[in-house]
């Protein structure tokens, strides 16, 4: 790297793929490894986290013995550029690292990933689907050799079949062999199993992996109806929509046709979408089950597991395709059964639908272990907006109540008519405002309204 392009990148600021250090050590280590186990990336010694180069103390053995160090504490050990510049007599060391091919890497046996412009920790689930999506596999094709291909409902695998057969305009042929097709039955030493993408989309007897839990809340401790859903995930994303169309508001439109136009309190293809994203996305291997909730003005849809690791919440909120679902194989279904139209593009159709409907852009953010996502109704808006009339109101009430006090100090004498028309409002408001400072005791009327005075306390 040049002069000029680190001139540049130190100018630019700390990112997801650049962390500025004044010395080395161990955190040097870790960024690099963070780095490697995304999208590659350069630390730069020498300068702070508000881009003054400060310069870092060499010698002639120093490069050497950081490469070694960084070969020792890392399994497998990473290679990484490390090359010295001088800006302005100080010293500066840069260490750059691409994108490791088999991940993930590790620190002393910790497990590192660059999210945003900071280093995360790795918990057993995210190490493990990190590899699987290094081995271009998830945990939906792994079979599930505690079932057997009996314990899969021979209906719900044809229709499934059938809705692909029509949404492709192909022939699967038998049921074995569409299942084979898809990967979602597997040979191992001469028995078929089941995969974890089979068990979750044809069981016989649905698993509590699946569970939704689905409420309707007065708020957020006041539970008016309660209900787990536990089927398969193609008939889940039904119930789900059934239950909230039966706690959301609806209205009926008069156009002049014959018939009227329904209009839903939210775009009910949009909410559909999120509901799918969530079935989709969710960890299974976590075990927590979903969490939706519906109130008189917002929908809360959580799921367990973080956004996947090489998405941040602006790719969800941008469409981005690039990245893999967390279950492929289930998302694969899902596409060519016409669920789905594409991977990755649900959640920004969702949020242009809503601003085509008049709604706030849905709140998006990880959560409690999870990803959630709040859609808001015209009527929460409308009661934002209330409260901050409320607000404004007392705000003017007091400045008319202070403006009326500091009029009184000079003009004892003076009239309430009086004082309406110095302060531009009405008589009713300067009755309210004197009433209140009555009240507090600020002030008195010594004699009548005509002859009489004010007395500032």
């Amino acid at each position: 790297m040049d002069i000029k392009a680190i001139k540049k990148l130190i100018a630019d600021g700390e990112n997801a793929n650049v962390e500025f250090k004044l010395s080395f050590s161990d955190e040097v280590i870790i960024s690099l490894v963070a780095f490697a186990n995304h999208k590659g990336g350069v630390v730069v010694v020498g300068v702070s986290d508000d881009k003054k180069i400060k310069g870092t103390e060499l010698n002639r053995e120093s490069i050497g013995r950081w490469a070694n160090e960084i070969r020792g504490k890392t399994q497998p050990f990473l290679s990484v550029e490390i090359e010295k510049q001088t800006i302005g007599n100080k010293a500066i060391v840069v260490f750059e690292v691409a994108e490791f091919p088999l991940k993930p890497v590790s620190f002393r046996g910790r497990f590192y990933l660059r999210k945003n412009n900071g280093n995360h920790l790795l918990t057993l689930q995210e190490i493990s689907e990190i590899y699987l999506r290094t081995k271009n596999s998830s945990w939906d094709f792994y079979p599930n050799k505690e079932k057997s291909l009996d314990d899969l409902d021979s209906e719900k695998i044809e229709k499934a079949k059938l809705m692909i057969e029509k949404n492709l305009e192909i022939s699967l042929g038998d049921t074995l062999n569409f299942l084979r097709k898809y990967s979602l039955i597997i040979e191992e030493n001469g028995n078929e199993y089941p995969t974890n993408a089979s068990m979750l989309l044809f069981p016989k007897v649905p698993s509590r992996q699946a569970d939704i839990q689905i409420g309707l809340f007065q708020d957020d401790i006041t539970i008016k109806k309660n209900k787990i859903i536990r089927q398969d995930l193609i008939s889940e994303v039904d119930e789900v929509m059934d239950f909230i169309k039966s706690y959301i508001l609806k209205e009926f439109i008069i156009t002049g046709r014959p018939q009227r136009e329904e209009r839903w309190q939210y775009p009910i293809s949009a909410i559909r979408e999120i509901v799918i994203n969530a079935i989709i996305h969710r960890d299974y291997q976590e075990g927590t089950h979903s969490q939706f909730r519906i109130y008189f003005d917002k929908l809360v849809l959580w799921n367990s597991g973080w956004l996947p690791f090489d998405l941040t919440l602006d790719d969800v909120k941008a469409g981005k395709r690039q990245s893999k679902p967390r279950n492929r194989l289930v998302a694969e279904i899902f596409r060519d059964t016409g669920i789905i139209e594409r991977y990755g593009s649900g959640v920004k159709r969702a949020i242009e639908q809503m601003r085509e409907y008049g709604l706030a852009e849905p709140l998006i953010e990880e959560s409690s272990g999870g990803f959630s996502v709040v859609v808001f109704s015209k009527e929460y808006e409308n009661k934002e907006l209330e409260k901050s009339s409320e607000k404004s109101s007392e705000k003017s009430s007091e400045k008319s109540s202070e403006k009326i006090l500091n009029i009184i100090r000079e003009q004892n004498e003076i009239s309430a008519n009086e004082l309406a028309e110095k302060l531009r409002i009405s008589s009713r408001a300067v009755e309210k405002n004197i009433a209140k400072l009555k009240e507090a005791g600020a002030i008195r009327r010594i004699g009548p309204d005509k002859g009489g005075h004010w007395e500032v306390r």
